[in-house]
């Protein structure tokens, strides 16, 4: 028959195994040059990613608008031809 003390012996014993298990596998890690990245570090690596697409988003839209504007000019440079050319002469 297991007893609560039995039970909780068993408990503590596997939780110790846990924390060396970790330990190990954190200085194994340390040992290998992989450094352990904390929660901030890898939440800051993704804001980074996240403002690089963006700053990356904004160029491309602001390239697309500078054809725009290229375009909107050389049609109303068109458009201004084509209006003194309908436009009546003098008459004189």
């Amino acid at each position: 028959m297991i007893t609560n003390r039995t039970l909780a012996d068993y408990a503590e014993a596997l939780q110790n195994e846990l924390r060396t298990l970790r330990a190990q596998n954190l200085g194994a890690r340390l040992r290998n040059g992989l450094d352990a990245h904390s929660p901030r570090d890898t939440e800051m690596e993704e804001l980074r990613k996240q403002r690089d697409a963006a700053l990356t988003a904004g160029r491309q839209a602001e390239t697309a608008m500078q054809a725009l504007r290229n375009v909107n000019q050389r049609l109303m440079v068109e458009n201004s031809r084509l209006i003194a050319a309908d436009a009546p002469k003098p008459t004189g």
